[in-house]
């Protein structure tokens, strides 16, 4: 962790404009340190097996892609990074030992740079792909909850959208008054389309960009958009599929939901979501309707400050218990999990303890999936 929080230290005094890529909450909190000093660790550990790595090159691979970050941006990590760890190892910092590390260092670099070209080359290959950031217009914002305001989002130019897997997510690049360039991520909350993204963006108390989302672009402003990239999406398989959410995690698995229901799925899909109360539980009526109309969808909502129960919603927090009871003994579904880190940790362990193999655990978070499997 030492090596992490100096080397973000050590880049953004050597070069500042790095620090626009980062997300400062997660700079601040820890998460992002954490993520950059796991991916060192994992790496080094499995630096003789590639295939062991293959899932932490396609998460980074993702995320990078996402910023369009070039080849050329590795040169800022590598001389920073190579700084840091000579004056951490100080004397012990030999010739031998910093060549040593300036080469598993320029692989690693080289390995990502090779998977994000082939994700640039696929997004591109796309109906209406493109590369970098373009220019979208915002046709319809809509509160979905007391919390939650989705962002229709469509190309000014008029062209097609590139196409994606319900589930993943875009970046968007906003210049705001007197802070300047920041990039957001955000999950796609529509099924694909052709047309247009959407993105429902909850009110964080001091969310910077989230409060600028909400209180100042209306129907009309532009905002720049870079294609959709991400892991979270259904795996192809005839498994019973299990969305468990909680507050503005739900924007990924309506997606996946509504593409379901748009390919018409038979596979059995339960839908599970947990928000404080009614008033800020959003696109509750989107998937009570889908449920009404495609026979293998069921879903269970749980309020934990609402003690009024309903027929669809249960007073209290999402548990183990709760899942057991909603999906019975189907140990052999596929559990996807997108909400507050605290909730994923816990219902991963849970599963893994049930019985579920971690092939069949998937979850979206955006800093080290230790902090969620560990």
């Amino acid at each position: 962790m030492e090596l992490a929080t100096n080397y973000y230290q050590t880049m953004f005094r050597r070069y500042p404009a790095a620090k626009v890529f980062f997300n400062q909450s997660h700079m601040r909190d820890g998460t992002q340190p954490r993520a950059y000093a796991a991916s060192i660790i994992e790496y080094a550990n499995n630096i003789d097996n590639p295939d062991a790595i293959k899932p932490l090159i396609n998460n980074i691979a993702d995320k990078h892609a996402s910023l369009n970050i070039k080849p050329v941006q590795y040169s800022i990590n590598n001389t920073s990074l190579m700084e840091v760890i000579e004056n951490i190892l100080e004397d012990a910092g030999t010739p031998e030992v910093m060549s040593a590390w300036k080469e598993a260092n320029e692989n690693f670099a080289n390995i990502l740079i090779e998977a994000e070209r082939k994700k640039y080359d696929e997004t591109l290959a796309k109906e209406g792909g493109w590369k970098g950031y373009r220019n979208f217009t915002i046709t319809n914002k809509e509160n979905e909850s007391s919390l939650i305001t989705s962002f229709c989002l469509k190309p000014a130019d008029g062209k097609a959208v590139a196409t994606y897997k319900a589930g993943q997510y875009i970046s968007i690049m906003l210049d705001l008054p007197e802070e300047g360039i920041v990039f957001r991520n955000y999950s796609l909350s529509c099924s694909p389309n052709g047309k247009y993204y959407r993105i429902s963006v909850k009110r964080e108390e001091n969310g910077l960009v989230s409060n600028y989302l909400h209180d100042t672009l209306c129907q009309g402003d532009k905002v720049q958009v870079n294609p959709p990239y991400g892991s979270m999406y259904l795996k192809e398989t005839d498994k019973p599929a299990v969305l468990i959410s909680s507050g503005v995690g739900i924007t990924p698995m309506m997606s996946i939901l509504q593409d379901a229901a748009d390919q018409q799925l038979t596979r059995q899909i339960y839908f599970i979501h947990g928000a404080p109360d009614r008033n800020t539980h959003a696109f509750k009526d989107d998937v009570v309707s889908l449920s009404t109309y495609h026979d293998n969808v069921n879903h269970q909502f749980f309020y934990s400050r609402d003690p009024v129960k309903s027929a669809d919603a249960k007073a209290g927090r999402i548990t183990m218990n709760s899942i057991k009871e909603i999906v019975g003994h189907e140990k052999d579904a596929e559990f996807y999990l997108c909400g507050p880190a605290q909730m994923m940790k816990g219902l991963y362990r849970e599963l893994i303890n049930w019985g579920v193999t971690s092939n069949n655990i998937v979850f979206e978070y955006f800093g080290p999936k230790r902090d969620i499997t560990g």
